[in-house]
């Protein structure tokens, strides 16, 4: 297939590739580090704590329990009843607007940054 194209076909998805590769670097380096811990449990916050805290508790959701680590700034799932385990295989987040979310169990974990910065664009 690369055969068929021209040189300026393989210019253009060079640059596809390089922008969308810096675009995730960027993206990273300008993400606010999180603050607080927001555990939602069928759309109500059961558990808010600072990201800064270490603490470990457990959380009841719709079909299980799931284990919620917070330490060194970040927060995973470190457990989890649910049968693909995804919101396991999410591993550690540390950036305001990172989520984890177990569906079965209907949990959210998400990371708040500072105070006020709560919103960081609208769309109309």
């Amino acid at each position: 297939m690369l055969k068929s194209l021209t040189i300026a076909d393989k210019l253009l998805l060079a640059i596809l590739i390089g922008g969308t590769l810096t675009s995730y670097v960027l993206v990273d380096l300008i993400a606010l580090p999180g603050a607080t811990v927001l555990v939602e449990v069928d759309r109500h916050v059961v558990y808010k704590a600072a990201l800064n805290e270490d603490a470990s508790f457990r959380v009841h959701g719709a079909t299980g329990e799931l284990v919620v680590e917070i330490r060194d700034g970040r927060v995973a799932v470190t457990g989890a009843d649910c049968p693909n385990r995804i919101c396991v295989r999410t591993g550690w987040r540390n950036k305001a607007g990172d989520v984890i979310v177990c569906v079965p169990n209907k949990v959210i974990v998400r990371i708040a940054g500072p105070e006020g910065d709560e919103v960081r664009a609208v769309t109309g």
